[in-house]
C-alpha cells in the first residue's frame, strides 16, 4: 500500500473579507472519496490530506508550504489569494500546485512558474469569448469603455492586445475610455462623484462606433445604458452594448442587468419603470459564468457534509439551522483539481506501468511530468458538468454563455428589504440565455446560438459601421439620388417580375390540370386493335441470327397484345361490375407514370376508360413476361443472363423509389417483362386503388390468392387494406422473384399447399423461436441454375443470405435495394459469354453505358498502376526508381559522406527460442512499424531490415549536405525513446533492449541484379557502421569519431566519450556515446502525413491456423527466419547471436563458413571455405556451393588505413 500525502492550504481564519474555507473545504475530502471510490488510482495507491489554515498571510503560508515540502508531500492545493511565492517554492521543489481561487495573472508564465495550474479561470479569460462573439457577428470595429479598477483594466489591457497581436481577425480598436466608479468616487468624497462620465463619453464616440464594450459593475452598466437611451442611440437599432460579468448565472443576478435592486424593490412592475425600454433591453448582451448543471445541488450537499466530517470539523452556526450555508463555485474549481491530480497521476502510473513505492513516490512528485501530461489531455469534464478547457499556461479557460432578452410572462420573488422579507416582481421581459462558447484546439472559442436573439431592427443584427461611413463619408448627394433612383428601379423591376412569375404559374397550373384531366394520358379504345402475341411478332426486326438466344420462340401466356396508331403495345384490362369514375387522385398518379422514364421501367403510355372497364396500355416487350421465359424450356439461360436480369430489376426499383411513386406495390414475376434486347423492365407499377377494385370484382379466390403470394406481411395482415404498398414490402416481392430466377420454379412449388393455405400461413406468422414460413431453402440448393465455378453446384452464400433477408418478418430487418445491388455485385464479376451472339446482345444492351465503363476501368488501372509504383518505391529510393521504371540504367554512384545505422535487440536469440514463430513474426511487426513511421520524418531511406536487424542510411540517393549526420542521429534518439516504452506483446514485461551503432564515412551505391533489382551499398562505411552496432551497449548509441565530428559540425548534440574499444579488423578505436540533443540539432519534420498503409494484407486466420500447429520450439525458428547472404558480412554483430551463424575465425581471404539452424552453430567449424551447412531432423549435414549464391563474388575496398574487408550486401 503507497500513501501519497497531498497539502490544502485554505484560508479558514483570519483577517481576510474573501475566506472561502469554512464555505469549501468538504470539496477536497469528497473528491478523495470518488478517487477511491472510481478507481482513478491504481490498486494499493491513494491519496492522504494534510491541511494547513494560512489565514490568508504570506508568511504563515510560506512556512506552511515549506514545511510539507519537507514532510515529503507529493502536491499542493491552494492557496486562495496569494499564489505568486507559493508558486515560486513549489516549482522549485518540482511539486505540482493546482489553486482553485488565485487570480495572479503573473503565475500564467511557464517559464518561472512550470508546475503551476489553477482549475479557476483568471479574469482576462473571459477576452476570449468577447472576440469569439464579435467575430460571429461580423463586428470587426469596437470601442471599449472599462471601469477605472485594476481589476477591468486589466481586462481591457488583455482585450486589448489580443485584438493587435491577431492581424489576422481584422479587428480594430475606434476608442477606448475609462471612468471612475460612482459609488467610490461618493463615499471617498472624491470631485469624481459629481461628473456625468456616461455623457461625456458618448459624446466623444458615438459618433465614430456602433459596437461598446463595456467593462465595469452591474450599477454602472445601467447607467451607461440608461444615457444611451435618453440620447435616443437605441431606436433604430443601429448601437450595441457588450458586457461581462463573472458571476454565475441566475434569475436573480440577471435582473441586475437591467435594473437597480433598489428600483425593483420599491416598484416591483418593469413596466412602470422608465429604463430601460424594451429597444434598449434588446441591445444588450451579457457573457456570463454558465450556470451549473443541476448535479450541482447534489454535490453542494455532499460539501456540507463532508465539511462537517473529519479532518475540518465545522460546526454550523445556529443561524444555518435556519438558512443553508451557500456553497460557491470555488467549491467546485477545487473538487476539479483534486481529480485532475488524480487523473493525471493514474494514466502516468499506468502508462509507464510503475508498481515500486519508490517509483510511484517520484511519479507523483514530479510536477513538470504531471504537467505535460495534464496539458496534452487539455479537456477535463467539471463536477459542473461542463467540458473545461486548459490552455498552454495551465489556466482553465471557463466556461461561458451569452445572455439576452426574451419575451416572456415572468413573476419571480424578490427580497424587498434586508430583512429578508419576500414580495413578486413582475415583467414581461428577462435577460435568458441565448448562446454558448465550444473550446476547440484553437485559441478563440466558436460561438453557438441555442436560441433567436431578438434584434431591434428586426432579423438584422447592427452593423459596426453604416454603408456610408460614420460620418457619411463614402456617400456623397450624387450617390445618395442614384442610390435612390437604383432603389426605384428596383421596386419596379420586382413587381414586374412578380407580374410574369404569377402569369408562368397560373399557366403552368392551367396545363397540369389540363394533362391531369386527360389530354395526356387518355386514349380512344376505337384507337387500339386487338392482336395475337405471334402476330406481333411479324411485326418485330427478324434480323437477328438464327443461333441466337433472340430467336428462341416465346409463347406469351399473360400477355395481351394490340396495336396503337401503328406501334406494337402491351394492354391489360381491368373489368368492374358497375360502372368505376376515375378520381382526380388517380388521374394524378397516371400523369406521374406518363413522365416516369428509365431503361428498367416499362413505360405507361395511357389508358382507355370505358364505363366498366379499363385498359392500361403500356409498351409491348417482345420476349413477354418473365414467367414466360423461366417456363420456357427452350431457353437455356447462362449465368450471364441471370446476373442480367436480376441487376436490371434491382437498377428499375432503385429508380422507382426515387420518383414520387415511392414504391411498386404490386410486384411480381409477372410484373416483371424483358424487351428483345433482353432488358429487364417493371410494369404494372402505380394505379393501386384501380387495381384494387377491379381483382375484388373480376377475379376468383384462387387466383386472389395467388396473387397475394408476393405481398409482405404486413400487407397481409393489414385488415383494413388502407396501406397498398411500401418500399420494405417491394425488398420482400424482390426475394420471391429471385427464388424463381434461381430455380424457374414457383416460389411455394415445393410445399404441395394451395395459394390460400400458403397465404394464411405467411399472415400467421412464426412461433416463438420459429423462421417463418418461406420457400424451401434446400430446393434452392437443389435446383439453382446460378453457379459460379469456384462455388460448384448449389446457390452460393452471398445470393441465399441476401435473398432471407429480403423476406424477413420484418421490415426493418430488410435491406434497401442500393445495399442489394452491393450485395449481388458479385454475380456479374468474371462472367463471359458462350456464344458470339450472346456477346453481341450484351453489346447491344449496354451500348449505352460503355462510356461510364470505360471510365470506371481506366480509374481502376490507374490505381493499380500506383500501387504497383508504390510497391516499387518502397523496395528502391524514389529517384532510382523513377529512373528503373523510364527505362534508363542506374549507374554506381560515389558518395563521399553518408551516415549509416544499425540496431539489433539484445537477448533476441532467447525470446525466439521460448516463442512460437508467429509471435516473433508478430513482434517483429509492431516494433517495425513503430520504427517506420518515425524514420518518416526525416531525410533518410531504410535500406532493409533483417530479423531484429535495421539498417538506415541518410544521404543518398540525393545528398543534403553535412545534415545526414544530424538525420540519423536525431532520428536514432528517437527511436531508444520510442522502444523504452514499447512492450513486447506476447511478454509485456520483457523490455525491448535496442542497441545502436553509427558511423560516417564514404560509400559506393548502385542496383544490382535484373530478376529481383536492389539499391546496395558497398563499402568499409558498412562494416565500420556494423561493428559500431555489435560492440555497442544496450539501450545505447554507440557512435564512431567520424560520426561526432560531423554532429559537431552541425550543432546541438551532447556525447560522450567511451574510450578505446577493440573492433576486430581495426584494432583499438576510440568511440562515443551519443547522449542527447541541444537547441540547433536536426528535428523531423512537422509535415509528416499518416503511417504508410499496408499494400498488402495477411489473410484472416492464416496466423491463428498456423499457430495452432506450430510447437513452439526454437528449431522451426530456421524455416521461418531465413538470412540472406547479403548479411554475411556482419559475423560479430548479427548472424552469431541468431539461428544462422557465421564463423568469426577467419578462413582465408574472402571466405567464410556458414551453418543453418541451432543445432548446426556448435559444429560449423566443420565446414569448408565458401561452402554452407544445413541441418535436417532427416538428414545429415548437407554441404552447399558458393556458385549458388547471390552474393558468392568478393568484393574489397580501397581503405588503405584498415584491412581489406571482403564483403557482400544486398537488400531483399
Amino acid at each position: 500500500m503507497v500513501n501519497l500525502t497531498i497539502g490544502y492550504l485554505p484560508t479558514i481564519l483570519g483577517e481576510h473579507r474573501d475566506k472561502q474555507g469554512l464555505s469549501i473545504s468538504g470539496a477536497i475530502t469528497y473528491a478523495l472519496q470518488q478517487i477511491e471510490k472510481q478507481k482513478i488510482l491504481p490498486d494499493g495507491v491513494s491519496l492522504v490530506l494534510q491541511f494547513n489554515d494560512t489565514r490568508s498571510d504570506l508568511l504563515l503560508t510560506t512556512k506552511a508550504l515549506t514545511e510539507m515540502m519537507c514532510k515529503d508531500v507529493v502536491a499542493v492545493f491552494g492557496p486562495e489569494n496569494t499564489c505568486n511565492v507559493e508558486a515560486t517554492i513549489s516549482s522549485a521543489w518540482n511539486r505540482m500546485m493546482i489553486s482553485h481561487k488565485c487570480a495572479d495573472h503573473t503565475v500564467s508564465d511557464k517559464k518561472k512558474f512550470p508546475t503551476f495550474i489553477r482549475t479557476y479561470p483568471t479574469e482576462t479569460q473571459v477576452t476570449k469569448s468577447i472576440v469569439s462573439l464579435l467575430l460571429h457577428y461580423n463586428w470587426k470595429k469596437f470601442s471599449i469603455v472599462a471601469e477605472n479598477s485594476p481589476r477591468w483594466q486589466t481586462v481591457a489591457d488583455s482585450l486589448e492586445a489580443r485584438v493587435t497581436a491577431n492581424v489576422a481577425m481584422k479587428l480594430h480598436l475606434n476608442h477606448r475610455l475609462k471612468f471612475e466608479d460612482m459609488n467610490r468616487c461618493c463615499a471617498n468624497r472624491e470631485s469624481c462623484c459629481h461628473n456625468s462620465w456616461t455623457f461625456d463619453i458618448l459624446e466623444k464616440t458615438r459618433s465614430g462606433t456602433r459596437i461598446y464594450v463595456f467593462l465595469g459593475e452591474p450599477h454602472n452598466l445601467y447607467d451607461f445604458m440608461t444615457t444611451m437611451q435618453m440620447m435616443r442611440l437605441f431606436t433604430k437599432g443601429e448601437y450595441m452594448v457588450i458586457s461581462v460579468d463573472w458571476e454565475t448565472y441566475s434569475p436573480d443576478r440577471a435582473r441586475e442587468y437591467l435594473w437597480k435592486q433598489q428600483m425593483v424593490s420599491e416598484i416591483r412592475n418593469c413596466s412602470e419603470l422608465e429604463s430601460p425600454s424594451p429597444e434598449a433591453a434588446k441591445s444588450l448582451l451579457m457573457i456570463v459564468t454558465t450556470k451549473p448543471n443541476e448535479g450541482f445541488t447534489t454535490f453542494s450537499e455532499m460539501v456540507r457534509k463532508y465539511n462537517q466530517a473529519p479532518p475540518f470539523g465545522f460546526s454550523e452556526p445556529d443561524i444555518f439551522k435556519t438558512f443553508v450555508r451557500h456553497v460557491p463555485m470555488y467549491a467546485a474549481h477545487l473538487y476539479d483539481a483534486v481529480l485532475l491530480y488524480a487523473r493525471a497521476l493514474g494514466a502516468t502510473l499506468r502508462e509507464h506501468n510503475l508498481t515500486d513505492p519508490d517509483s510511484i513516490t517520484e511519479a507523483a512528485k514530479d510536477g513538470k511530468s504531471l504537467f505535460k501530461n495534464i496539458i496534452r489531455d487539455r479537456k477535463y469534464e467539471s463536477v459542473t458538468g461542463a467540458s473545461i478547457r486548459i490552455d498552454d499556461n495551465g489556466d482553465s479557460e471557463g466556461n461561458y454563455t451569452v445572455l439576452a432578452v426574451k419575451f416572456n410572462n415572468i413573476s419571480r420573488a424578490i427580497n424587498v428589504n434586508k430583512m429578508g422579507d419576500k414580495d413578486k416582481f413582475h415583467c414581461h421581459y428577462e435577460m435568458m440565455p441565448v448562446g454558448r462558447f465550444d473550446y476547440t484546439n484553437n485559441t478563440t472559442p466558436k460561438f453557438t446560438l441555442t436560441d433567436k436573439i431578438l434584434w431591434v431592427a428586426g432579423e438584422r443584427a447592427p452593423l459596426d459601421e453604416p454603408p456610408c461611413g460614420y460620418r457619411n463619408e463614402r456617400c456623397s448627394d450624387s450617390d445618395t439620388r442614384l442610390r435612390d433612383s437604383q432603389i426605384a428601379a428596383g421596386v419596379l423591376g420586382c413587381i414586374f417580375l412578380a407580374a410574369v412569375i404569377t402569369t408562368l404559374f397560373v399557366y403552368r397550373k392551367w396545363k397540369v390540370e389540363q394533362e391531369i384531366a386527360g389530354l395526356v394520358w387518355k386514349i380512344d379504345p376505337k384507337d387500339i386493335i386487338s392482336m395475337s402475341s405471334q402476330t406481333a411478332d411479324g411485326f418485330m426486326d427478324k434480323s437477328t441470327s438464327k443461333l441466337s438466344l433472340a430467336s428462341v420462340a416465346v409463347d406469351q401466356v399473360f400477355t395481351k397484345v394490340g396495336r396503337y396508331r401503328g406501334t406494337i403495345v402491351r394492354t391489360k384490362e381491368l373489368c368492374f361490375s358497375k360502372r368505376y369514375d376515375i378520381g382526380r387522385k388517380t388521374m394524378k398518379e397516371m400523369r406521374l407514370m406518363r413522365e416516369i422514364r428509365h431503361d428498367n421501367i416499362n413505360p405507361f403510355i395511357g389508358a382507355a376508360v370505358e364505363p366498366c372497364r379499363i385498359q392500361i396500355v403500356s409498351e409491348y416487350c417482345h420476349k413477354g413476361s418473365l414467367p414466360d421465359i423461366l417456363e420456357n424450356d427452350d431457353i437455356k439461360l447462362e449465368n450471364i443472363f441471370i446476373a442480367s436480369m436480376v441487376n436490371d430489376l434491382i437498377k428499375g426499383m432503385t429508380h422507382l423509389h426515387k420518383t414520387d411513386l415511392h414504391f411498386h406495390g404490386n410486384l411480381k414475376s409477372s410484373n416483371c417483362v424483358v424487351t428483345s434486347r433482353w432488358v429487364l423492365q417493371i410494369t404494372d407499377y402505380g394505379l393501386h386503388e384501380l387495381r384494387a377494385a377491379a381483382e375484388k370484382d373480376s377475379i376468383g379466390d384462387h387466383e386472389l390468392y395467388r396473387n397475394l403470394l408476393w405481398k409482405a406481411p404486413e400487407l397481409l395482415n393489414d385488415q383494413s387494406n388502407s396501406v397498398r404498398g411500401t418500399p420494405k414490402a417491394d425488398v420482400y416481392a424482390f426475394g420471391m422473384i429471385l427464388y424463381e430466377i434461381l430455380t424457374r420454379q414457383d416460389a411455394f412449388t415445393g410445399y404441395k399447399l394451395e395459394p390460400k393455405d400458403i397465404v394464411d400461413k405467411i399472415r400467421t406468422g412464426p412461433a416463438p423461436g420459429e423462421k417463418p414460413f418461406r420457400p424451401d431453402i434446400q430446393m434452392l440448393q437443389d435446383y439453382c441454375i446460378f453457379v459460379q465455378p469456384d462455388i460448384g453446384m448449389g446457390c452460393p452464400e452471398y445470393i441465399r443470405s441476401c435473398m432471407e433477408d429480403c423476406w424477413a418478418e420484418s421490415p426493418e430487418q430488410r435491406p434497401d435495394f442500393p445495399t442489394i445491388r452491393d450485395r449481388l455485385r458479385k454475380m456479374r464479376e468474371g462472367m463471359k459469354p458462350f456464344i458470339m451472339d450472346q456477346l453481341m446482345e450484351m453489346m447491344v444492351i449496354y451500348a449505352g453505358n460503355l462510356e461510364l465503363l470505360v471510365t470506371e476501368r481506366t480509374q481502376l488501372l490507374y490505381e493499380e498502376k500506383q500501387k504497383t509504383e508504390d510497391l516499387l518505391h518502397r523496395m528502391l529510393p524514389k529517384p532510382v526508381a523513377q529512373r528503373l521504371t523510364r527505362g534508363w540504367g542506374v549507374e554506381p554512384e560515389s558518395y563521399e559522406a553518408v551516415t549509416i545505422y544499425f540496431s539489433d535487440i539484445v537477448g533476441f536469440t532467447k525470446m525466439s527460442a521460448e516463442s512460437t514463430p508467429f509471435q516473433v513474426v508478430n513482434f517483429l511487426n509492431d516494433l517495425y512499424t513503430l520504427f517506420d513511421s518515425i524514420i518518416q520524418g526525416y531525410d533518410v531511406y531504410k535500406v532493409e531490415t533483417i530479423g531484429d536487424a535495421y539498417m538506415v542510411v541518410s544521404g543518398l540517393p540525393l545528398p543534403n549536405g553535412d545534415l545526414h549526420a544530424g538525420m540519423i542521429a536525431s532520428m536514432a534518439l528517437d527511436l531508444l525513446s520510442a522502444v523504452k516504452n514499447h512492450r513486447v506483446s506476447h511478454r509485456p514485461k520483457d523490455p525491448v533492449l535496442l542497441r545502436i551503432g553509427i558511423h560516417t564515412g564514404p560509400v559506393v551505391a548502385g542496383v544490382v541484379g535484373l530478376t529481383m533489382p536492389r539499391y546496395c551499398l558497398f563499402g568499409d562505411t558498412v562494416n565500420t557502421a556494423s561493428r559500431m552496432e555489435s560492440n555497442g551497449e544496450p539501450l545505447r548509441i554507440h557512435i564512431s569519431c567520424e560520426c561526432r565530428k560531423a554532429l559537431e559540425k552541425i550543432g546541438g548534440y551532447v556525447t560522450e566519450e567511451r574510450g578505446l574499444v577493440a573492433m576486430k579488423g581495426k584494432g583499438e578505436v576510440l568511440t562515443h556515446w551519443l547522449i542527447g540533443v541541444t537547441s540547433g540539432a536536426v528535428t523531423a519534420r512537422a509535415d509528416v502525413g499518416p503511417d504508410q498503409a499496408p499494400l498488402f494484407c495477411r489473410p484472416s486466420g492464416a496466423i491463428g491456423a498456423a499457430s495452432s500447429n506450430a510447437n513452439g520450439s526454437a528449431g522451426n525458428m530456421s524455416d521461418l527466419r531465413r538470412r540472406s547472404p547479403r548479411m554475411l558480412h556482419r559475423a560479430e554483430s548479427m548472424l552469431t547471436r541468431r539461428v544462422s551463424s557465421v564463423d568469426s575465425r577467419p578462413v582465408g581471404s574472402g571466405s567464410i563458413r556458414m551453418s543453418s539452424s541451432l543445432a548446426a552453430q556448435q559444429g560449423r567449424t566443420q565446414g569448408q571455405p565458401n561452402r554452407m551447412y544445413h541441418h535436417d531432423n532427416s538428414a545429415e549435414l548437407l554441404e552447399g556451393s558458393n556458385s549458388d549464391s547471390i552474393c558468392s563474388s568478393t568484393i574489397s575496398t580501397n581503405q588503405p588505413p584498415t584491412p581489406k574487408v571482403n564483403f557482400s550486401f544486398s537488400p531483399f
